[in-house]
């Protein structure tokens, strides 16, 4: 607590504080923390308990300065909390799924797609892998490029969808079109698996078929895709949504 001495008697070493809201709060010499003397009129910083005042410091010049602009910052983070700009991003989390799913696609866009025991792509990498499938000899398999150009969908309406919910834009269309991107992307990847064996002989396709595996990011994809439709139909809502 902020408060001023109202005065100190020397004989018997105690005082009085005023705080600033007004109570009073009686103190002795020995918590008085400073080797000035106490004195009428001066400001200081104590801790009160039961109308006693302890720990009690003189505050004056540079010292009441920092404290003041320590109040200002404090002022400005609790401000920030809860009505600025924190409080708008953490709206961007409870409001709806939108962000929280946004995120989710453009993070599995990224992560494994597609795997075998020597080589792991994501869907950023499936153009590389058909290149080299081209390099095999197979036409059908390795001209997918048209097809593969379609998994870019995800990521770019993602993002529409996040710059919608960042400046309060309507959700709905952004969410179903991210939804069927992301379902469009994990459907490419398995075509994608489909063209690595059958550009395979033959007689190797049942055993690539068994080590050849859908990775994480093309189920977190497709879970992304779906709930993100189901989201944006109301079938499903955001837990942490008030109301």
């Amino acid at each position: 607590m902020k408060g001023r001495i109202l005065g100190f008697n020397e004989t018997d070493g105690s005082g009085a504080i005023s705080a600033e809201d007004g109570s009073r709060h009686k103190f002795t010499r020995a918590d008085w923390r400073s080797d000035r003397p106490p004195a009428a009129g001066m400001s200081v910083d104590f801790e009160s308990e039961g109308g006693i005042a302890q720990e009690v410091y003189p505050v004056t010049g540079a010292a009441k300065a920092a404290i003041s602009n320590m109040n200002v910052d404090l002022s400005g983070l609790s401000s920030l909390s809860s009505g600025g700009e924190g409080e708008k991003v953490t709206a961007l989390f409870t409001r709806s799924l939108a962000t929280p799913l946004a995120l989710v696609v453009i993070i599995a866009f990224f992560l494994s797609a597609i795997s075998s025991p020597v080589e792991s792509a994501s869907m950023m990498d499936l153009g590389k892998l058909a290149d080299v499938i081209a390099e095999i000899g197979d036409d059908d398999a390795g001209g997918s490029g048209a097809m593969l150009m379609l998994r870019f969908v995800a990521p770019l309406s993602a993002l529409w969808l996040l710059f919608a919910a960042f400046t309060g834009k309507p959700e709905k269309l952004p969410m179903l079109v991210t939804g069927a991107g992301a379902i469009l992307a994990a459907i490419i990847v398995f075509l994608f698996k489909a063209s690595v064996l059958s550009a395979a002989p033959e007689f190797m396709r049942e055993r690539l078929s068994a080590t050849i595996s859908i990775g994480l990011g093309t189920w977190l994809m497709l879970l992304a895709g779906g709930a993100l439709i189901a989201a944006a139909l109301g079938v499903i809502r955001n837990p942490l949504a008030k109301g």
